[in-house]
């Protein structure tokens, strides 16, 4: 009879280091995923924040030709005329803020 309990006791620890075994496996599977996942995601932004940058060099590229009179599609000239609108406005924003600096000293 006792040797059918330590059996049977031994059977349930088998079973029950099994499990934690798998569980085990499940969670070092879930977390790898998870990392691959976030370094994957990781390197999508690096890309995007390289995209970013070529694009932003195309834009100051076509505006420099712009500026130089080489641009000759009408929606590009009429972007780059936005482009120089807004920056007189800034201009104009930066000469107020230094007229109230002085107007104040």
């Amino acid at each position: 009879m006792a040797n059918g309990f330590f059996s049977a006791t031994g059977d349930i620890m088998k079973g029950l280091a099994d499990a934690a075994a798998r569980k085990r496996d499940e969670l070092v599977s879930s977390a790898e995923t998870r990392l691959k996942i976030e370094r994957l995601k990781s390197e999508v932004r690096t890309l995007r924040q390289e995209k970013d940058g070529l694009l932003n060099a195309l834009a100051l590229k076509v505006y420099e030709s712009y500026v130089k009179g080489e641009v000759k599609d009408p929606d590009l000239q009429a972007t780059c005329q936005n482009i120089q609108l807004k920056q007189w406005e800034i201009d104009e924003k930066w000469a107020e803020i230094n007229r109230v600096k002085s107007s104040n000293t």
